[in-house]
């Protein structure tokens, strides 16, 4: 059975497609041009066996693929040369690093200051009564979040962030090849000036801790902070802005599950989990790579095979979860996979949880006639097999 999974109409609602990818092919292929497969899981129990698996499946694809050139360029190495694409014994070593810095206390000091952000932002649009909710608070909230906690001065928060959106989704923004390969060499360059200046003159913030961490007489070389810092900034912002965006969208669509939270019947950190279940901001998983031929789940996978697991399916898989497609605020038997399972669960997940519950919390509170300012039907759905989030969100109220 063919499937769009590519089409503004997919994007836009990309559910019904996966409930039929999990009935009737669980362990999906396509083919590339040269014959490998990509293959698309999509159930609940095969999603977390492969995210549990780092014997059979791999995210250096170095471990499936060693005949392949190895990449130099500034780009490659920035994205990839950290413990998100690494294997265990590297990303063991890795993540030891990082849990040194990114420690939950940190995390827990910054409550006064994600609520005083959102707060201004929501302070300098109140008296228009319109706000596109994506770029005005969804976005630059997490931004100036994550940018304060590595220790990017507020002056320099803009520049970052715009090098960082580079490596995100250039093709979205307009970005050649040329001008993409522009803005990442000026992160790297800013981020190795950084660091130099953290090594001498340390700082209370999140890369004077990451260049200060050491575990077993090892510390991060520059590539490795460089990877590091940029890994933090993109997933720091990115999945969380489509947090708030999807649920925003969410629930102005569900009128009677916002009546619940507003009349006090739910916790919102509980709603939150819900809403990161039920539309969540990754809908597939970064890349994993078949590390040997062998059939799985029935079907014959090649070396060299890429995986993809599809969270936003698993999310909705009628085996785990109860009436999967409505959206119920205080569900509480809520097992979702959005920030993933086994060794590569989400550092930022607790952070992610804080800034969605005190976004939207504030938001709704505060703008109780909050609504849409378009249709739904006329919302846009940015393209990628990664992330799910909006490419606007006008609201007014």
């Amino acid at each position: 059975m063919p499937y769009d999974l590519f089409s503004p109409a997919f994007k836009a609602n990309p559910f019904p497609t996966f409930a039929q990818m999990r009935e009737h092919d669980p362990i999906y292929a396509q083919r590339t041009p040269d014959g490998r497969a990509i293959w698309y899981v999509t159930r609940y129990e095969d999603v977390t066996a492969v995210l549990k698996d780092d014997v059979h499946f791999c995210k250096d694809p170095r471990h499936a693929k060693p005949d392949d050139e190895p990449r130099h360029s500034p780009l490659h190495q920035l994205i990839n040369e950290n413990m998100l694409f690494a294997d265990p014994p590297d990303h063991t070593r890795l993540r030891a690093l990082v849990n040194q810095a990114f420690t939950p206390r940190r995390v827990e000091r910054m409550d006064g200051r994600i609520r005083q952000i959102a707060q201004d932002l929501l302070s300098g649009a109140r008296a228009r009564g319109q706000m596109e909710l994506i770029a005005e608070y969804a976005l630059p909230l997490p931004v100036r979040i994550i940018c304060e906690l590595l220790g990017v001065p507020l002056a320099d928060q803009s520049d970052v962030s715009d090098w960082s959106q580079a490596i995100i989704a250039p093709g979205s923004r307009g970005l050649n090849y040329s001008a993409r390969r522009r803005k990442v060499k000026a992160l790297v360059d800013y981020l190795q000036r950084m660091f130099a200046d953290r090594a001498t003159n340390p700082q209370d913030d999140l890369v004077t801790a990451l260049v200060q961490a050491e575990e077993a007489g090892a510390k991060l070389n520059v590539q490795e902070l460089s990877s590091m810092v940029a890994l933090l900034l993109v997933t720091g912002h990115e999945t969380t802005v489509n947090l708030i965006g999807n649920g925003v969208l969410a629930l102005l669509t569900h009128p009677d599950q916002l009546a619940r939270l507003l009349a006090g019947e739910v916790e919102w950190g509980t709603a939150v989990n819900e809403l990161l279940r039920y539309d969540g901001p990754v809908e597939t998983s970064t890349t994993r790579w078949v590390r040997q031929d062998m059939v799985w789940r029935g079907q014959q996978l090649r070396r060299g095979d890429v995986m993809r697991v599809v969270l936003a399916a698993a999310n909705r898989d009628e085996t785990q979860f109860d009436r999967p497609d409505a959206l119920d605020v205080g569900r509480t038997n809520n097992r979702h996979l959005a920030f993933g399972v086994g060794i590569h669960y989400c550092l930022g997940a607790p952070l992610a949880r804080l800034e969605g519950h005190i976004a939207l919390s504030l938001l709704f509170t505060q703008f109780p006639g909050l609504r849409l300012a378009v249709p739904p039907e006329q919302l846009r759905w940015r393209s990628g097999v990664l992330f799910r989030g909006l490419q606007a969100l006008p609201v007014a109220w």
